[in-house]
Parts: structure tokens; sequence; C-alpha cells
């Protein structure tokens, strides 16, 4: 399902990648940091800042051909293997210029990159903290939807919170899916603004 996505305000569209190519893993291992964002030597690939948490910060990417992945780039010093539960990773790389590099440079402790990079699929979605009934803004309607969403996939949540230990709402998103697919039929704007009827089901991110 394409979807578009805003990039420091260019919005482009994406599709989630299914794989990465030897390719990918070039421009991966040549990847940087500018504080804010990673940057690449291709000037056609893009990133978006997604969120951070105590042993990595995640970001999207889009390659040149509008496939979107995302890359957890890992403080090995704090690294409890928050996985990906469910969904694909595409492997883990060496990333030279992001060794020893601090997340915010301003900050005396936190999350300092150790050059180890894992890719994985990306997800089209919320976080299980808020569903938003379009992607650029908050809703009255927000609260409505995610109500309506908690108490129909709440189940669910409750059985990873009983599997695993750290659960909560910021971990597990509402996955975004395309009509046809399998999940809780929801109707949201896109970044467009067009109302489109997607299904919504639940995807964990960052659970241990």
């Amino acid at each position: 399902m394409a979807v578009l996505v805003d990039f420091d305000g260019e919005r482009l569209d994406v599709v989630a990648a299914e794989g990465l190519t030897a390719a990918h893993a070039a421009q991966i291992r040549q990847a940087v940091y500018d504080g804010r964002l990673l940057r690449f030597p291709d000037p056609a690939w893009r990133c978006a800042y997604l969120g951070a948490g105590e042993e990595k910060a995640c970001f999207a990417v889009r390659d040149a051909d509008g496939r979107m992945f995302v890359l957890e780039v890992i403080d090995e010093r704090t690294y409890l293997n928050g996985r990906f539960v469910g969904g694909v990773y595409f492997g883990d790389h060496r990333v030279p210029g992001l060794a020893g590099v601090p997340k915010s440079a301003r900050a005396a402790v936190g999350l300092r990159f150790t050059g180890l990079v894992k890719a994985r699929q990306w997800v089209h979605g919320h976080e299980w903290a808020r569903f938003l009934w379009r992607p650029d803004r908050r809703s009255r309607l927000d609260a409505l939807l995610t109500a309506y969403l908690r108490l129909v996939l709440g189940a669910r949540y409750d059985r990873y919170r009983r599997r695993y230990s750290d659960v909560h709402e910021r971990n597990v998103m509402f996955e975004v899916r395309p009509a046809r697919a399998r999940g809780v039929p929801v109707l949201a704007r896109d970044l467009s603004g067009r109302v489109r009827l997607v299904r919504v089901g639940l995807q964990p991110i960052d659970l241990r």
C-alpha cells in the first residue's frame, strides 16, 4: 500500500520495503548523523525521525525508489534486545560514522551510538497511546477512534502484556493496513486529506 509521508515538509509516496540489497547495505554503512537525522551518500535518500528510548533511536528511511524501511541505531552499552515482534529484520550493519556519536551533543548523559545498526520492516501506523484520524494533526475524533480500537483489540494487547515484561503505550502500534487485509475496519484520512477505508491491527515494535 502506497502511503504519503512527510520528510521535513516534503511529502513523498512510500511503500514498505520487502528486503534490502547489497546497494542498500553500502549506503547504510556510510551513514552519518547530523544531530537530528541520518544522512547518506545518495542525496535521493530521505530520513524521518521516529523516536528513541534508553537503548536506541529509530529512523524511517526512504530509498531512491520510494521503498521505506527502519534503521534502529543502537547504544550497545544499554541494549536489552528490544525486538520487533512478528515483524521482519533485514540484517545488522556496522557503521563507522555512527560509532561514539551521541544522539544529543548537548546531553551529558543519554544515548551514545556505538555503530551497530539494525535494519527492519517499516510499519505504517500510530502508537497505542493515540490513533490519529488524520496523520498531520490532532483531532476530536482521535479519542473516539482510539477507544473503539482499544475495545476491539484490547484482548490481543493484554496477551502481549502477559508474555512480555515491558509492554506500554509507545511500543505497540496500531498498524494501518490496506482495506483488503485482516484487521478492524476504520475510516481515516491520509496525509493528502483523502478519507479511506483501512484495516487496523497491532504490531509490537520494541518488546523484551
